[in-house]
């Protein structure tokens, strides 16, 4: 019987003539700027590819005979995009991870080795144990919607380095330059809005999910882009896996008998951010009904960061329901757990 060993080697290998990928296998994936890294468990098959379209063509070829069940990868803020994308359009199931649920499947079960290769099979194993669920299928109108959007949140952070640098100029010249670099910058941010807006304007559902998310007091545009872009799972969650993903779900650090402090993390950070600072200024100053919460929870003697992230958790809960139930908000909404 043919070893394992003999299915390594540089290139493309020939599945078809490879028994022991007959069974069902689980395919991680690493991928790096250059290449990409994959590993079928339980074959214990690695292979190496280019990160280009040719490569994605050559990885489809490899796996023609391989029987895959699920393929993982790590959702790496954008750079596994393009392979994500061609492997659901070859009818590939594929389920994208967050690099914090790979590392900490990595604590639990031992493994320290550090290399892209071991990272393949890392993932491959933690999608055997754990058995996620298949992403949603991609599409090229909400990856350049999402592009669009980190395009603008990187405009504004250049934009805000600008304007220190300005302030710290002691330079005329270097004045004059930077004040032609914001002008810059500033004609850009318009471009890109313009274009963002229009792409909600000419989708359906994404106009209409703007109208619910804007007709919360407090919550802008900014605000509506951000979860239209980086949670299109809204209205299809239940409540813990609306504040899951956001990570403002509470985390318990007990042990024993000592009960320690409840924290939140993980999730989409970036919604997080944007929701945390809407949230802010509803609750401070925008919406009365948050407001009031606000201020009782404050009186009970709620620290301000504590008592806002308890209304962005609630916020995120209604938000879930009302696009759900295609309904904008009402002043007599019921914010429970906070009064």
């Amino acid at each position: 019987m043919t070893s394992r060993g003999s299915y390594y080697r540089s290139g493309i290998l020939n599945i078809a003539a490879t028994p022991i990928l007959s069974e069902s296998q689980i395919l991680g994936i690493d991928v790096s700027k250059a290449w990409f890294d994959v590993f079928l468990h339980p074959a214990a098959v690695k292979e190496r590819f280019d990160n280009n379209a040719a490569g994605f063509r050559k990885l489809v070829r490899w796996l023609k005979s391989a029987n895959v069940e699920v393929t993982v990868m790590e959702a790496t803020g954008g750079l596994e995009a393009p392979l994500f994308n061609a492997l659901q359009s070859a009818e590939y199931s594929v389920a994208r991870i967050n690099p914090r649920w790979i590392r900490d499947f990595a604590k639990a079960t031992g493994h320290s080795a550090k290399t892209d290769q071991q990272d393949a099979r890392l993932i491959a194993l933690y999608g055997a144990m754990m058995k996620p669920e298949p992403s949603r299928i991609g599409n090229q109108k909400s990856d350049v919607f999402r592009a669009l959007c980190a395009r603008r949140r990187q405009i504004i952070h250049m934009r805000n380095q600008e304007l220190n640098r300005q302030q710290q100029s002691r330079e005329h010249q270097i004045s004059q330059m930077i004040r032609q670099t914001l002008a810059f910058l500033d004609k850009q941010l318009a471009a890109v809005e313009v274009e963002i807006d229009a792409m909600i304007q000419q989708d359906e559902d994404w106009r209409r999910r703007r109208e619910i998310i804007e007709s919360i007091p407090g919550f802008a545009a900014t605000t509506a882009r951000t979860l239209i872009a980086d949670l299109p799972e809204l209205g299809t969650m239940t409540d813990k896996q609306a504040a899951a993903l956001v990570g403002v779900a509470p985390i318990n650090r007990d042990s024993g008998k000592q009960q320690g402090y409840r924290a939140i993390g993980g999730g989409r950070s970036g919604v997080r951010r944007v929701l945390y600072m809407a949230t802010m200024g509803a609750a401070t100053r925008n919406n009365p009904r948050l407001k009031s919460i606000y201020k009782r929870l404050l009186a009970a003697g709620k620290k301000p960061k504590v008592a806002i992230v308890a209304i962005m958790r609630k916020i995120i809960v209604i938000l879930n329901a009302m696009i759900k139930a295609n309904q904008t908000w009402r002043a007599d909404h019921v914010v429970t757990g906070l009064t």
